[in-house]
């Protein structure tokens, strides 16, 4: 069972990948595994930014968030939350 906000990544990603946003994988690596170009992991960063404000990536945790999951455990330290 996916969290609120791997729901809402799954969601952001999943047009670039011409899938449902439940087909989106959260444990396989978007560049190597899903194929995200690095204009599209920009892309992805802007709309995970402003979907979940004031959460900021920076050039060296995006290099670290290898997966949807690892992106989700980021917001959700940013914000506070736990699941």
């Amino acid at each position: 069972m996916s969290t609120p906000t791997e729901q809402k990544l799954q969601a952001i990603v999943a047009p670039r990948l011409k899938l449902l946003p439940e087909q989106v994988p959260l444990d396989q690596s978007l560049v190597e595994d899903l194929s995200l170009d690095s204009f599209d992991i920009m892309e992805v960063i802007l709309e995970i930014e402003e979907t979940f404000a004031p959460v900021s990536i920076a050039d060296k945790s995006a290099e670290e968030l290898m997966t949807l999951r690892d992106v989700a455990h980021h917001i959700d330290s940013e914000l506070g939350r736990a699941y």
